[in-house]
């Protein structure tokens, strides 16, 4: 029976960050954002997104997925390319990075934090 599986959980930074977990076949993924806290999110710090990628074991790499902060879990779908597919490449490692109009001159401790989850439907 298919069910959702942890691919991890990170803070989103500055730099690019891979997940613990790699993702076999799986094209419909579920992301949890969390702010860690609401005053910084609201008042005193920059908000931001942030963009997911895929790296493939033959060095190619999918389009930078644009991921906004929502309230809820949300689905996604990231297909994978028919080309790598026919191939055999259906193994993935994801990555995350900031994505803001602020960057690259503002570090870290200037945005408000928040948390990336993401699950593969395996």
């Amino acid at each position: 029976m298919a069910s959702w599986d942890l691919i991890g959980e990170l803070t989103v930074t500055n730099t690019w960050q891979f997940f613990p977990n790699n993702v076999i076949a799986s094209e419909t993924f579920r992301i949890t954002t969390a702010i860690q806290n609401l005053d910084d999110w609201n008042i005193w710090k920059f908000k931001s997104a942030a963009y997911l990628i895929f790296h493939y074991p033959n060095s190619d790499a999918s389009p930078p997925y644009y991921i906004k902060v929502r309230e809820f879990p949300t689905i996604y779908e990231f297909r994978i390319p028919e080309v790598l597919t026919s191939q055999g490449y259906l193994l993935r490692t994801p990555a995350i990075i900031r994505a803001s109009r602020y960057l690259p001159l503002t570090p870290n401790q200037n945005f408000a934090q928040w948390n990336f989850k993401l699950e593969a439907w395996l």
